[in-house]
């Protein structure tokens, strides 16, 4: 099949997207389709130190996919100018696509942002491609959820916009059965919507697996490595990181290292300096392998999300940390999709935000079991392995591109 991918992040871009994306149109190829993908320009911001200041091709083919790059202005830190950005993505993307003078079987559409559902129907008007809406996070839920977004008209009219997404998607793709009851009491037809997990690839961290000498590179061979490494936004309460370090002062074996880059990186800088926060490190944005052997050198990997956060979402990093074996304790809600995964693959322990003195209880709890950090890892390793295997999840897809095709038939 020719199959068209549009998703806004992508490689070379750091990130979990990225390399999701990346993972399952590779994956695509190996199973004999044809693979387009069109994304934007890299965006400085997102790229790792040694690819900063590079130049990349607008056109371009990575191990059998074929790229098709828009450059557009971006501005992250500006809420609005990035706002209408998102509502400027389809009129880039549209352009892009009539350009390729091709027809396609089927365009699946990475959500957010939001506004791409309306390229999705431009081009099922344009030439008739079936869509895929893959919804990856909700909303304006997630927004309005942190307070990122107030503004009660905007607000109003992007659920509109929510709700029309979920009416005019040929299938739509979640990444949970939380997503699919989300959708459904939103509006959507529950005969379209699949639970689909995001898929990766395990041969790319076997590859690296053996490469764990972060440690020893910075001077902490003999530290207890605790690691976030990801997008620092409003989502995640990464302060809460540096609470229960300075409450685990005194354990001088212990060491945190913040591994990443976005919207609240200053804050983070600015309480490490003024509060004078020893055990705490804060690196940048880092190629793909040494990403990984910041893992692999790790004894405890942490996943945060506000806990204001109602609509339903899995962390794109909970499947690397899978993948690398890594125990992982999870700064969540109770009762979010984040915890159920985790809970089910039996990979790590559940903190709820604000209870820092748990935090810390669960760190050193966990830093004096080698053996249950060990289980933890080896059974995340295990619940990806039978259920986000993207040998699986083509599987999956191809199951919903005969149903489209069939749907197309009639």
């Amino acid at each position: 099949m020719n199959i068209i991918i549009i998703v806004p992040n992508f490689v070379p871009e750091i990130g979990s997207t990225s390399h999701i994306y990346f993972d399952l149109a590779k994956a695509f190829v190996q199973k004999g389709h044809e693979v387009d993908v069109i994304t934007s320009y890299p965006r400085k911001y997102n790229l790792d130190k040694i690819n900063s200041n590079s130049t990349f091709l607008v056109e371009e083919t990575l191990q059998g996919v074929r790229i098709h790059r828009c450059k557009h202005t971006t501005i992250r830190d500006n809420i609005v100018i990035r706002g209408l950005e998102h509502f400027l993505l389809p009129i880039y993307y549209f352009n892009t696509y009539r350009k390729l003078k091709k027809k396609f079987d089927v365009c699946i559409v990475s959500i957010p942002p939001l506004p791409l559902h309306y390229l999705a129907k431009k081009i099922k008007n344009y030439d008739g491609t079936p869509t895929i809406l893959n919804f990856q996070d909700f909303h304006p839920q997630e927004l309005t959820d942190v307070g990122v977004l107030k503004n009660p008209l905007i607000i109003k009219m992007m659920e509109h916009i929510e709700k029309k997404s979920y009416r005019n998607a040929d299938i739509i793709t979640v990444l949970s059965q939380g997503g699919i009851n989300y959708v459904t009491k939103r509006g959507g037809d529950i005969n379209k919507i699949y639970h689909i997990y995001n898929g990766v690839s395990l041969s790319d961290f076997d590859n690296y697996a053996t490469k764990n000498d972060f440690k020893e590179k910075e001077g902490i061979k003999n530290k207890f490595l605790i690691t976030y490494a990801g997008i620092l936004s409003p989502f995640q309460k990464i302060e809460s990181i540096l609470d229960v370090a300075k409450i685990l002062d005194s354990h001088e074996d212990i060491i945190f290292y913040i591994v990443g880059d976005g919207m609240v990186k200053d804050n983070i800088e600015r309480r490490i300096k003024d509060e004078m926060i020893s055990n705490v490190r804060l690196l940048p944005l880092q190629p793909r392998e040494e990403y990984l052997n910041i893992i692999n050198s790790s004894d405890l990997s942490l996943i945060l999300l506000d806990e204001r956060m109602k609509a339903p979402c899995i962390p794109g990093k909970t499947i690397s940390l899978m993948a690398s074996k890594q125990p992982i304790i999870a700064i969540v809600a109770k009762d979010s999709e984040t915890a159920y995964v985790v809970n089910k693959a039996q990979c790590g322990c559940i903190v709820e935000p604000d209870n820092i003195e748990k935090f810390k209880n669960t760190i050193l709890e966990l830093k004096n079991s080698e053996n249950k950090r060990k289980n933890y890892g080896c059974n995340g390793r295990r619940f990806l392995e039978e259920n986000m295997n993207l040998n699986n999840i083509i599987d999956d897809y191809e199951k919903v591109f005969s149903i489209l095709h069939e749907e197309g038939e009639n």
